[in-house]
């Protein structure tokens, strides 16, 4: 037992400075997050940790992971948070062609709420982007990972920022110029996770005229380019004035709230027919709840640097949470020894779209897949049996990382990939080519 009557389940994810475990309670079930950072071993890091925490701990809100505490021992620092089972939001958003408009404006509504919240106290987040959104049990959008977040107002006075940091394709024009106002560039960076939701993809590589796409919207000549020319007019009113690339005529959160595209019903919203037919071919062979698309494709516990397509000053922890689910998996030897309530607890942890049944064993699933990967031209290894990682790079040139662990189950041979490192959109869009390329194999309508 870590501490009394929590035992650490699984490791969750793990970089070279850190790792987030999986903490369940043996007799409720109740599941904790837990990072783990070895200052000993890195004392570098060991600032940037501690201001994470203080300005974690200062908050409490339904639209913020919660921060449960903190415990040093051995040189290693401990911190506990709030498990949010149904995984990122980019997850729920399917390449190239988005999610429903009715969950867009859902989660673009909670995730306003979460950033006026930190606003309101004079934090700024600085790395807003899907994979740091996290979706509780009831599907509610909670904001998590404060380590680029910084304190832009106290006693009353707001000071400009001047850190060059965040995600690059969310980043605002202005942070990448410096320096910056704190609140204009955050909701720039939801206006980016909207347009993923809305269209499936980004809308550029970064917010700066050397950027043909950014460019194109820059001067309003972007009608019949993607991904703009997938969203309703109604949609993109909002976003031209939420992009807006000077900071001083973009939108507030008040403004925002007042748009007619806020205010409007969106329950119950269909998907134009063209997305649906998209919708039913990528869902083909799926899980029976492909409707949510998909639950848990993990952000990994990384550096901030500039070959990943993520700026950063100085070294920075990067530790979303959750990651890499799929070491949740069910396996019929893991659930035998818990009790019933860490069953319930854990078979929570388990749904999501990145994974197939497939007609093999395990020793003839991993064969075949090596084959496969080989044809498409992936670089793989295995020195983990039964885990292949398969090594590429996305559309931006930037490292792509992902892993797929094949096991034997009690319904059959399940293939489960998830993300170590790189954008989750382009993750899921090498899962589809790779499901694809497998459909001979695959169980259909096998959850």
């Amino acid at each position: 037992d870590f501490v009394e009557d929590w035992s650490i389940a699984q490791t969750l994810g793990e970089g070279a400075y850190g790792e987030v475990k999986l903490l369940i309670n043996k007799k409720s079930g109740d599941c904790v997050a837990m990072k783990s950072i070895d200052i000993a071993k890195c004392p570098e890091v060991a600032k940037e940790v501690k201001k994470e925490v203080a300005i974690h701990r200062l908050l409490k809100d339904p639209s913020i992971i919660e921060f449960y505490g903190t415990r040093s021992h051995a040189g290693i620092e401990y911190i506990f948070l709030e498990y949010a089972p149904h995984g990122e939001l980019f997850d729920r958003i399917e390449p190239d062609v988005g999610m429903a408009i009715s969950d867009a404006h859902k989660y673009m509504g909670q995730l306003l709420a979460g950033i006026e919240y930190l606003h309101e106290r004079g934090i700024a987040h600085r790395d807003i982007k899907p994979e740091n959104l996290l979706l509780d049990v009831h599907d509610n959008l909670k904001i998590s990972d404060f380590g680029l977040a910084t304190v832009f107002r106290a006693k009353g006075k707001e000071r400009p920022l001047d850190k060059k940091c965040g995600t690059l394709p969310y980043v605002a024009p202005e942070v990448l110029s410096r320096p910056y106002a704190a609140q204009p560039a955050d909701i720039w960076s939801c206006g980016i996770v909207l347009v993923a939701m809305l269209a499936g993809e980004l809308p550029w590589d970064c917010a700066e005229d050397s950027c043909t796409d950014y460019k194109i919207w820059k001067i309003g000549a972007y009608t019949r380019c993607t991904p703009w020319c997938k969203v309703d007019t109604l949609s993109l009113a909002l976003l031209r004035r939420v992009l807006a690339h000077l900071p001083s005529a973009r939108y507030t959160i008040q403004q925002i709230r007042a748009h007619r595209w806020f205010n409007t019903n969106y329950t119950g919203g269909q998907l134009p027919q063209e997305v649906k037919k998209k919708l039913r071919i990528v869902a083909d062979n799926n899980d029976e709840n492909a409707s949510s698309l998909s639950q848990v494709e993990p952000g990994s516990v990384t550096r901030h640097d500039e070959s990943d397509g993520t700026y950063n000053g100085n070294l920075k922890l990067f530790l979303s949470q959750p990651v890499r689910l799929g070491d949740m998996l069910v396996s019929t030897q893991l659930l035998n020894t818990q009790s019933t309530s860490t069953q319930n607890c854990m078979q929570k942890l388990v749904r999501r779209m990145t994974r197939f049944f497939v007609n093999l064993s395990v020793k003839d699933a991993l064969e075949e897949l090596k084959s496969m990967l080989d044809k498409l031209t992936l670089s793989w290894k295995s020195s983990s049996f039964p885990i292949v990682t398969i090594n590429t790079v996305d559309k931006r040139n930037n490292q792509l990382i992902f892993k797929c662990n094949v096991l034997e189950t009690e319904r059959g041979t399940l293939m489960d990939f998830r993300l170590s490192r790189g954008c989750g959109l382009e993750f899921k869009r090498q899962f589809v080519l790779i499901r694809s390329a497998l459909h001979e194999v695959i169980v259909p309508n096998q959850s």
